[in-house]
Order: C-alpha cells, then sequence, then structure tokens
C-alpha cells in the first residue's frame, strides 16, 4: 500500500502558469488585444506573458487603456500606466518633421513667422494614452534607467536643404511634458532666414512630429482639454511661407472669401462656420455676425460676403468648433 502512495507522490506535479500573448502597438506600447495563443492574423507585434494583469484584460475585468507594453532592464513587459513614463532612445536616423496644418501630433512645432518665436508643445492626449493621466509634476522618466533618456533635438535647416544647418534647439523631454509647451526667442535669425523658410529634422523620441508656421502669435498653440477660451483673430496681410484658412479678398466696393483649402475636413471642419465681427482691439465690442455655409467653402472656392463691415480692418471672434482657423486680407482684384 505504502508503494502506491509513493508512485501516487511521484507524479503530483504544479500545473505551470497560463501563458497569455498581449500584442501591442511597437510606437507606444499600447496594448491592443490579448490571446490565450498566437494569432497569425493579427498584425501586431506581441509579447507572451504570465501576468494575471493580461487574464483581467482577457476576461473584460480590467481596461487595457490602462496598461502598455514597455522595455524594463532590457526585457519587454506588461505595466501599468502610471506616473512614471518611459520613452524610447532617440533613433539613430533623421527625419524630415512633416509640414502639417491641422493634425495634432505627439511633438508640434509652430512657427510665429511675424513675431520671431518658435512654440513647442507636448500632446495632452498622448500623454493621457501614455499614463492615463494629462497633468504632471515632478514627472520621472525611465527610472529603470536610472532616469537617463535622450532629450528632443530639433535641427533648424534651410527649407528642404539638410546641408544647410540653421540653428540646434536642444528639449528636456521631462520639462516639456511638465510645462505642456515651450516658447523660444528667434530673433536671433532674422539675418539669416525667415521662419517661414525653416525647415526640420530630428532624431524620433515620439511616433509623430509636427510642424505648422502661422503668421501671428496670438496665444500659445497647447491647448488643455478644459480650455474653453474662443480664438481671437484679427487677420493681417497675405504671406506666401506661412498660409492661412481664410482669405478676405476687396474688390471695389464687394468683398470675398477665399478658402485656402480643398476638403474641409482635412481642416477639421464639419458645420457651417459661425464668427464674430468685433473691433479689432476689443473682442467684447461686437460689429456685427457672418456665417460661412459649409456647402459653399473649400476646394479653393471664393464666396461672395454680404456685409458693409470693412473686414479688413475688424477682429474675427470664433465658435468653440472653429476656434483654430486662421485668417488674412488681400488687396487685390479677382475674376468671380
Amino acid at each position: 500500500m505504502s508503494s502506491d502512495l509513493n508512485l501516487l507522490q511521484d507524479y503530483k506535479r504544479d500545473k505551470p502558469p497560463p501563458k497569455w500573448c498581449v500584442y501591442y502597438e511597437q510606437d507606444t506600447g499600447d496594448v491592443v488585444t490579448v490571446t490565450n495563443r498566437e494569432k497569425d492574423f493579427i498584425k501586431h507585434n506581441f509579447i507572451v506573458t504570465d501576468s494575471d494583469d493580461a487574464r483581467k484584460m482577457l476576461m473584460g475585468v480590467v481596461d487595457p487603456k490602462k496598461f502598455a507594453v514597455v522595455e524594463v532592464n532590457q526585457e519587454l513587459k506588461l505595466v501599468a500606466k502610471s506616473a512614471v513614463l518611459r520613452i524610447k532612445a532617440a533613433e539613430d536616423r533623421l527625419s524630415m518633421v512633416p509640414d502639417n496644418m491641422k493634425e495634432k501630433a505627439d511633438v508640434n512645432v509652430i512657427m510665429y513667422v511675424n513675431n520671431w518665436k518658435m512654440e513647442v508643445n507636448f500632446n495632452q492626449d498622448t500623454l493621457y494614452r501614455m499614463t492615463g493621466k494629462r497633468f504632471f509634476k515632478n514627472v520621472s522618466l525611465n527610472p529603470e534607467q536610472d532616469g537617463v533618456y535622450d532629450p528632443i533635438t530639433l535641427y533648424l535647416i534651410k527649407e528642404n536643404d539638410p546641408n544647410f544647418l540653421v540653428k540646434t534647439v536642444t528639449v528636456d523631454p521631462a520639462e516639456l511634458i511638465e510645462e505642456g509647451y515651450m516658447i523660444f526667442d528667434m530673433t536671433p535669425l532674422r539675418r539669416i532666414c525667415g521662419l517661414g523658410e525653416l525647415s526640420i529634422l530630428t532624431k524620433k523620441i515620439f511616433s509623430t512630429y509636427r510642424l505648422q508656421r502661422r503668421a501671428n502669435f496670438t496665444g500659445v498653440d497647447y491647448k488643455t482639454r478644459f480650455t474653453r477660451r474662443r480664438m481671437f483673430h484679427v487677420p493681417g496681410p497675405t504671406q506666401e511661407n506661412a498660409k492661412s484658412d481664410f482669405t478676405i479678398i476687396k474688390r471695389g466696393d464687394l468683398q470675398y472669401i477665399k478658402s485656402n483649402f480643398n476638403n474641409p475636413q482635412d481642416q477639421k471642419i464639419y458645420t457651417d462656420i459661425g464668427i464674430y465681427v468685433t473691433k479689432p482691439k476689443n473682442p467684447s465690442h461686437l460689429l456685427g455676425y457672418l456665417t460661412l455655409p459649409l456647402a459653399d467653402i473649400g476646394w479653393e472656392s471664393t464666396i461672395e460676403l454680404d456685409t458693409d463691415l470693412q473686414l479688413d480692418k475688424c477682429g474675427f471672434l470664433c465658435r468653440e468648433s472653429s476656434r483654430n482657423l486662421t485668417f488674412s486680407f488681400k488687396g487685390e482684384t479677382i475674376n468671380v
């Protein structure tokens, strides 16, 4: 009888913990899905882990948006997003920062051409995606690497000429994330070239970057989710290197407005545009109201405006849905 018990004890073994496949976005580390085995039809990178958090995600107990796959001590692991930020090392190659007028990126660079200012801001939605929070103070970056991380380095070059380096700007990612945005004085470049003539190269740390050119500085581009102020804009003369969304054109006693874009949806315009026309130095002094019908704008079209106001001498206060629009004026006559 005792020999039978010994045999039973020999065959009794603990089951290994179950393994889970966690699929994730390579650039951000965001969790895409969790499976109990490898799935060929899922076109994402994955790690195999026995983490109980992966099981809870598969069961729908916890939200995958609160987790990420990050490198910890040279090993990819599933971790909860927290006040700790983990960013990848800078790429070995240089990339051109695309010139995108509207679509927000992780890191946004805005050139204010007439005011010789440059703004660099960090997208709050990106911060929320990485950490589950929208504000940070005393942020901790890459603690597993003793807080060592690469800076954001922006190489300002003459437009599309990588051999003509104008200036190098270095930004501390921790400071940028804590403050949200940074403003740089670019007046020393006056004798070299205009801000509208610059392109930017960088070694990527984050997934997406964007360059935008604006004629005038009317307030920082950085917005928090709690920002509710309307954008007040005073139209200035048209400039080739800082194209506005709309151009006001005078022809005798008539006034027209021209769309400087094609598809309105690319400019985040989905409804009729309402504009409060005010005194240029007093946005509280209302002079009138304009409506630009969605059906009449876009595709480089020009429409006549039914107003007696001298729009090139007024200020524009846009509604919440249209607060990022820009305007300029042009004195030339056109054929309509």
